[in-house]
């Protein structure tokens, strides 16, 4: 019978002989239920934090930009603006390109460019990557009017909405990244065991892996929600959860103890 909830490894991971042992034996159908959970509490902060500078940013300098913005007109997919071509916003801080709006076919590429977008008459291109552009045909829109009162609302309505886009896909990549973690650090949890050996098989090692993994997760939140830049962080996280992997298979071996749940 399980002795601990999935509360306990949230303190007792750091140092408990006996919430491994409870976990070696009896987490088989619970672990990844409790990875999904530790995953969730601990990509709020970061959320937090991206919404935050987002909308730092965004109330800092998307006035400065949205400025800069002319009036466009999309007419059965034919933009017009109200401006000599090419037209350019610029960053407000580096003052480089940031979108290129030319509808005289003088530019019909980002190539050389270091802007992230280029509006022509009937596309609007996008920067993927360093050569990469994604090109959005615009003959479906029959009629927009693009101006700064618009763009004011539009930017209003990303902030509010920002967080709950960005929270449920940093969840899903987070818990991906971890389950494949987990997943391989098992490998090194069977090597454990055959090296002490204790008699645990691989789902039994998958469930130490992922409770050994809660204090370097638990500790990377903190510093990554206070800003906190440490070199090779993967690679001491990394060996941090091998740690615990070791001591969680350890722990499995000898007599039962008597340690009281809190």
């Amino acid at each position: 019978m399980r002795r601990y909830t999935t509360v306990h490894p949230l303190f007792m991971s750091f140092y408990s002989r006996s919430l491994y042992r409870d976990v070696g034996k009896n987490w088989r159908k619970i672990s990844f239920l409790y990875l999904l959970l530790l995953t969730a509490v601990c990509t709020i902060p970061f959320v937090f934090k991206t919404h935050s500078l987002v909308s730092g940013y965004l109330s800092r300098e998307g006035p400065k930009i949205v400025e800069q913005i002319p009036v466009i007109t999309i007419t059965k997919g034919t933009v017009s603006v109200d401006k000599p071509m090419p037209y350019v916003i610029k960053d407000p801080e580096s003052n480089a390109p940031l979108a290129i709006i030319d509808t005289t076919g003088q530019v019909t590429s980002l190539k050389g460019s270091p802007a992230i977008a280029l509006l022509t008459k009937r596309e609007l291109i996008i920067r993927r990557g360093p050569t990469e552009t994604w090109p959005y045909d615009l003959s479906e829109i029959e009629n927009l009017v693009i101006d700064r009162s618009r763009m004011y609302d539009w930017m209003e309505t990303f902030v509010g909405t920002f967080a709950y886009v960005l929270y449920p896909l940093a969840l899903l990549s987070s818990f991906l990244f971890r389950t494949i973690l987990a997943l391989c650090l098992a490998v090194s949890g069977m090597f454990f065991a055959r090296r002490l050996k204790v008699s645990l098989g691989y789902r039994a090692c998958l469930s130490l892996a992922i409770v050994s993994m809660t204090p370097t997760i638990l500790l990377n939140t903190l510093h990554t929600y206070l800003g906190m830049r440490i070199p090779l962080s993967w690679l001491i996280s990394t060996l941090i959860s091998l740690g615990y992997l070791y001591f969680a298979v350890k722990a499995n071996s000898g007599p039962e103890t008597s340690e009281t749940v809190p």
